[in-house]
C-alpha cells in the first residue's frame, strides 16, 4: 500500500465503477440485488444509480425477467410479489474496438457498451509482411471501421489487440513472432497511439480466444481451461478463474515451440521437432496428403466420414502422437479440467478433439479429476468481442 489515504471522491468513483460493472455484465439487475451483492448501503446504491442514469450510462428496463414469471394451472402467468425495477447499460454510451491478427489476416470488431458486436471487417495480408506494413494495414482497417460504423469518437473507450507470439503486457510490445518480419520487441501499442489518443491494450490472441470461448463459446462453465489456437502456428493459453497465466507481466505459454524431437521437422523458431511443425495448418497437410490428395483442410469435414477417413487418421499417427505428448506434459504442469482446440476448419478441430479423446482415456476417466476435451471453429465475431471485453474490463477497473 502507498500509505496515501483514499479521498472521498476516489471512493465514490470506485463504487460507481463497481455498480456500473455489475449492470454491464448482467442483462438485468435491480438496486436491491446490488445492495446484497456489493454490501453498499441502499442510499449509496440509489445515489449511484441516479447519477449513472443522469449521465446516460444506464437506463430502466420494463421487461420482467423470465425466472420471475411462473405458470399456474389455468395457463396464465403469475408475478412473484412486487416487481422490482431492473436496469441495463445504455448500449450507445460507449464503444470499443477489438482486433485479432496473425500472419495472414486481421479481423476487427466494434462492440457497444452492452457487448453487442455492431460491425466486423477483415483484411488479408500478403504472403510476406513486415512490422511497418502491419501497422499501416491495422491503421487502414481502423479508419475504415470508424467511417463505416459512424460511432461517436468521444465515446470510444479504446482498442483491445490480440497479437500472436509472446507479449509484454505492461510495455505493449510484441517480444517475438517470427512469421512477420521485424516484429521482435516491437512497440505495437506505441505505434497505434501515434494515431489515436485512446488507450490501447495488448494481449496474446490465444489468451483472448480462450477468454471469449470461456464466456461465450464451447468452454463455458470450465473452472480451468487450456486452449490450443491452431492456425499457421500453434498458440496456447491457460485460464484459471477467468485470469490468463502470465509471468512477470509477459505471456509465457509458447506451446507451439515445445520441442519433442530434436531431429524432427524444422520450425520457424529455428528449432526442430516443435509442436507446430507437426500440427499447424501447413504442417499437417503433407501428412494427410500421404493418404489422400487433399488440397485444403476444409475438405476434412466430409472426408473424415468417408471411406478415406480411417486411412487419413492412420497417416496422422506421428503428429497426433506428438500432440498427445504435448497435452500430457501440459497436464503435468497445470491439470486443467478442460482442453479446448480452436481451428479455422471444423473438420480439423473435430479430428484433433476425437483423436485426443481416444488417446487420453486415462485422463478423461480419472475418478477424482476427470478431463474433458472440446473443440470449436474460430469465430472472428466472438474473438473480436473478447478483445473488446478487454477494453471494457480495463475501463471499469480505472
Amino acid at each position: 500500500m502507498s500509505g496515501v489515504p483514499l479521498r472521498s471522491a476516489d471512493i465514490r468513483e470506485r463504487n460507481a465503477k463497481i455498480i456500473l460493472g455489475f449492470v454491464q455484465s448482467r442483462k438485468y439487475i435491480s438496486q436491491s440485488e446490488l445492495v446484497g451483492i456489493t454490501g453498499l448501503r441502499a442510499p449509496t446504491v440509489f445515489r449511484i444509480f441516479t447519477e449513472l442514469e443522469k449521465q446516460g450510462l444506464i437506463r430502466p428496463v420494463g421487461t420482467t425477467r423470465p425466472e420471475e414469471v411462473i405458470p399456474v394451472s389455468n395457463g396464465t402467468e403469475e408475478k412473484k410479489g412486487r416487481k422490482p425495477q431492473y436496469y441495463e447499460v445504455v448500449p450507445e454510451a460507449f464503444y470499443s474496438i477489438g482486433i485479432d491478427f496473425w500472419s495472414r489476416s486481421a479481423t476487427l470488431a466494434v462492440s457497444d457498451f452492452s457487448g453487442t458486436v455492431r460491425y466486423v471487417d477483415e483484411v488479408l495480408f500478403p504472403e510476406q509482411i513486415d512490422s511497418d506494413a502491419l501497422v499501416t494495414s491495422l491503421h487502414s482497417l481502423i479508419e475504415s471501421a470508424l467511417a463505416k460504423s459512424q460511432i461517436d469518437l468521444s465515446r470510444l473507450l479504446g482498442f483491445g489487440i490480440g497479437a500472436p507470439g509472446r507479449i509484454d503486457l505492461e510495455s505493449g510490445r510484441i517480444l517475438s513472432y517470427p512469421r512477420i518480419t521485424k516484429l521482435n520487441n516491437f512497440p505495437l501499442v506505441a505505434k497505434l497511439q501515434e494515431f489515436y489518443s485512446v488507450p490501447v491494450y495488448l494481449h496474446n490472441n490465444a489468451s483472448l480466444a480462450a477468454l471469449a470461448e470461456l464466456k461465450y463459446g464451447a468452454a463455458q462453465g470450465a473452472k480451468s481451461l487450456f486452449t490450443f489456437l491452431v492456425r499457421s502456428g500453434v498458440g496456447g493459453a491457460y485460464i484459471e478463474g477467468s485470469q490468463p497465466f502470465t509471468v512477470l507481466g509477459k505471456t509465457a505459454l509458447e506451446v507451439g515451440h515445445l520441442s519433442f524431437n530434436c531431429e524432427g521437422p524444422h520450425c520457424t523458431c529455428g528449432g526442430q521437432g516443435c509442436l507446430e511443425a507437426y500440427i499447424a495448418e501447413d504442417a499437417i497437410l503433407p501428412f494427410i496428403q500421404k493418404a489422400y490428395p487433399i488440397q485444403d483442410l476444409s475438405e476434412l469435414d466430409t472426408l473424415l466420414d468417408s471411406p478415406h477417413g480411417p486411412l487419413i487418421r492412420s497417416a496422422l499417427d506421428e503428429p497426433l502422437h506428438i500432440f498427445e505428448l504435448a497435452v500430457r506434459n501440459i497436464h503435468t504442469l497445470f491439470s486443467p479440467e478442460r482442453y479446448l482446440i480452436i481451428s479455422r476448419f471444423a473438420g480439423y478441430a473435430r479430428l484433433l478433439q476425437e483423436e485426443l479423446q481416444n488417446r487420453l482415456q486415462d485422463l478423461i476417466m480419472k475418478a477424482d479429476s476427470p478431463v474433458s476435451i472440446v473443440s470449436d471453429v474460430y469465430d472472428s465475431r466472438r474473438i473480436g468481442r473478447g478483445a473488446t471485453d478487454l477494453v471494457i474490463e480495463q475501463f471499469l477497473k480505472g
